[in-house]
């Protein structure tokens, strides 16, 4: 395993934008994580919802 350090910034907007960055980023994580649940939902679903829309 590697050993990784970050250095921030002391000055208070380069931190700022820092954690703008880190909330983006867990944002796009949970946005794509999402989507990914409801496509694979939706994948699950639609045969179940295709069968009893041709029996009604």
């Amino acid at each position: 395993m590697t050993d990784e350090r970050v250095v921030l910034s002391e000055r208070l907007e380069d931190q700022l934008k820092a954690v703008e960055w880190a909330r983006e980023q867990k944002k796009k994580i949970l946005d794509n994580k999402s989507r990914r649940i409801a496509d694979a939902l939706m994948e699950e679903m639609t045969p179940l919802i295709l069968k009893n829309s041709v029996q009604k």
